[in-house]
């Protein structure tokens, strides 16, 4: 079993795992992420997971409008993590009054895509940043 902690994005756990999802897409899409700010963009909680004292996953959610909120920077380094931390990030999200949850991936980034399908996302529309991206698949699911 994992438990959950609610962090600061400065927390040392969290930056570290930032860093061990960006080098995984860096071996899968070729390229490191850039290193994203979510201060002011309408973050509402910062997840990590950990398991016999160590960090293991880690997920954000943040405020997409009224109704919805978005998963960001899911990440599991281990097997059932992932799906953990999922069903943390969409309890608070319904807890807050959110009807759906969003999530977007780099359409070569099979892996997260299967994922969330897996998890009952569909496709959905494009949103905020990722509207003209052509690489980028948006996901949504019903709470």
């Amino acid at each position: 079993m994992y438990s959950m902690t609610e962090v600061a994005l400065t927390d040392p756990a969290l930056v570290a795992l930032f860093g061990e999802l960006s080098q995984a897409l860096a071996k899968t899409q070729g390229e490191e992420t850039q290193k994203q700010d979510f201060q002011g963009s309408g973050l509402i909680l910062a997840l990590v997971a950990w398991h016999d004292g160590k960090a293991v996953g880690c997920g954000l959610l943040r405020k997409e409008d009224t109704t919805r909120a978005e998963i960001k920077r899911l990440f599991s380094a281990s097997p059932g993590v992932g799906s953990a931390l999922m069903q943390a990030l969409e309890v608070h999200a319904k807890s807050q009054g959110f009807t759906s949850v969003l999530a977007a991936a780099r359409i070569m980034n099979g892996k997260a895509v299967n994922f969330f399908l897996h998890k009952g996302f569909k496709k959905c529309a494009s949103y905020g940043k990722y509207r003209y991206s052509s690489q980028t698949i948006c996901l949504e699911k019903s709470l």
